[in-house]
């Protein structure tokens, strides 16, 4: 089974994108690059929040429909559409995945203030998926478990298929 390495959320710096009309973020310790949204080739038999695979500079990557693994519906892609690269480990292995989003906002720091406990109920997604709540300059962001996104048992049938 695969094991998912940790970057520890050491930093304040959460890049905010939007999916669906609503605000998200990760820490940017994960994040590689944004890229334009590019074509993407669909792999028989994967999971529906898998949306294939793409080229990034000569490299196979698998992308992810991110409000797809969400749980709020299939991403609508537009000309604002982007990917946001990930680095994370996968039995002691760099790997690099794709996060198709709506649109990349900004960067902000998230101070220990800022940040307040997911909700018990009523949220969109599933608890696993936050990381907690933050209110910054006047408005709610959600930060999301990369971790949880990219659970161990998901990521095994991703690196099993595309060989990472």
């Amino acid at each position: 089974m695969a094991e998912i390495t940790s970057k520890n959320n050491e930093g304040n710096q959460y890049l905010s994108f939007f999916l669906k009309n609503e605000m998200f973020t990760i820490n940017v310790t994960y994040v590689r690059e944004i890229i334009e949204y590019t074509q993407i080739t669909r792999v028989p038999m994967m999971q529906s929040f898998i949306a294939g695979v793409t080229n990034v500079r000569g490299n196979v990557i698998p992308v992810l429909d991110l409000p797809e693994r969400l749980g709020i519906g299939k991403s609508t892609i537009d000309k604002k559409s982007c990917i946001i690269t990930i680095d994370t480990e996968i039995d002691g292995e760099s790997t690099e995945i794709g996060l198709i989003v709506d649109m990349v906002d900004q960067v902000y720091d998230v101070s220990p203030s800022h940040k307040m406990d997911a909700p018990e109920f009523g949220s969109r997604i599933r608890k696993e998926f936050m990381q907690m709540m933050a209110k910054v300059d006047g408005k709610f962001m959600t930060l999301l478990d990369v971790e949880g996104i990219l659970n161990i048992a998901d990521l095994s049938r991703i690196q099993q298929k595309y060989s990472l």
